[in-house]
């Protein structure tokens, strides 16, 4: 160390400011101390050593080496900055550690999850049926279509034998929350099938009386379905008073309303105390793809395109292209964290244009050094 600022005109130059005094003024300080003047009465020297407080002042030619070895642990970007706090100093360190954690390909690779985002929802219908959610299940080797309003929960459930040319819009791949009330619609029915029809032929008395209570039970507002829908419950094999057919329960239509807007705002609240929004992604941009598996950001691509929901289209060196929930997306922060610069860049229609450029040169991490 001693050898290393010795060799450092600037350091030696930094050194004798502090030996002889700052001046009264720092306009008169040269250019390449400036960075020290409001540090100055922390500053002392040992020997040929410049210290901060207890810190030691690392000449440039050593500050490359002192960030490999401070991150010997691995630790993460603020972990590595407290150790750097008990024992060296530079002007940008911190700046400088958090380059060369982002730099560290197993670091990234082992990063943790992302948090969830936000709750979203794509839609708040006012009528029945003017929004639905829709998604197919096998059971017993049989497929099923199931359609559920989003306003009142009505299912419909339908064999699938042939193809009807509809257009599946599918949601991200090991990301169903992102269809949760589809998803939610196919649980119920699915097993409901599994209790009343396990051969998969649903066309029997059990299935369709277990469709009609399903339909008639209250949600959390105190509504069912059939309430919803047609203004009144429906008649099933449950024994019921004629009372309780009657219209008195629309009188009670906005306390319902009242307690499913108070649920679903609470529900908002809740979900959203631990979730933060994700900055959106360009087209061209690098990102790392969590593993669904493993949970390791080991895969890096290119994005080339985005869609609603938060749904991004990523380019693999393969060239495959995988459709991925941005909440297993993490942007790399530079093109010195590109392991590989070989990934094309396909613009898409769906975002707009991003300014990095498709090919980088791969560069260490910038040290910040006065000048």
């Amino acid at each position: 160390m001693s050898i290393a600022a010795q060799a450092d005109p600037t350091y030696v130059r930094f050194h004798d400011c502090i030996s002889s005094g700052f001046p009264t003024n720092h306009y008169d300080l040269h250019a390449s101390l400036s960075p020290y003047w409001k540090l100055r009465e922390a500053l002392s020297t040992d020997g040929n050593l410049v210290l901060y407080g207890a810190r030691i002042q690392v000449p440039a030619a050593l500050r490359r080496h002192t960030l490999a070895r401070l991150h010997d642990s691995h630790c993460g970007v603020e972990a590595t900055k407290r150790r750097a706090r008990q024992t060296v100093f530079w002007p940008g360190i911190d700046s400088d550690i958090t380059n060369t954690v982002s730099a560290c390909e197993p670091c990234q690779v082992l990063r943790p999850s992302q948090q969830r985002e936000p709750l979203h929802n794509d839609d708040h219908p006012s009528r029945p049926f003017e929004s639905v959610s829709a998604d197919f299940f096998q059971v017993a080797g049989k497929s099923f279509l199931v359609v559920a309003d989003r306003l009142s929960g009505w299912p419909v459930v339908v064999p699938c034998k042939e193809r009807w040319g509809v257009h599946h819009i599918t949601s991200s791949p090991h990301y169903p929350q992102s269809n949760g009330h589809a998803e939610a619609a196919v649980k119920a029915v699915k097993h409901l099938i599994l209790k009343t029809a396990p051969t998969g032929n649903n066309d029997c008395e059990d299935f369709d009386r277990g469709l009609l209570e399903l339909r008639n039970t209250p949600n959390q507002s105190g509504r069912s379905p059939a309430q919803v829908l047609y203004g009144h419950p429906l008649r099933t094999c449950v024994p019921a008073h004629p009372q309780s057919f009657t219209e008195d329960w629309q009188e009670k239509a906005h306390d319902c309303d009242r307690r499913a807007a108070a649920r679903a705002a609470q529900v908002q609240r809740n979900y959203d105390a631990h979730a933060r929004p994700l900055p959106r992604l360009n087209v061209g941009q690098h990102v790392r793809l969590q593993d669904p598996t493993s949970h390791r950001w080991d895969t890096i691509g290119i994005v080339m395109g985005g869609a609603r929901s938060r749904k991004y289209e990523i380019r693999l060196p393969s060239s495959r292209v995988l459709r991925r929930n941005h909440r297993f997306l993490y942007p790399l922060s530079s093109p010195s964290q590109v392991p590989y610069s070989d990934l094309p860049v396909v613009p898409s229609p769906d975002m707009e244009k991003s300014s990095i450029p498709s090919k980088a040169p791969r560069r260490s991490p910038r040290l910040n050094r006065p000048t």
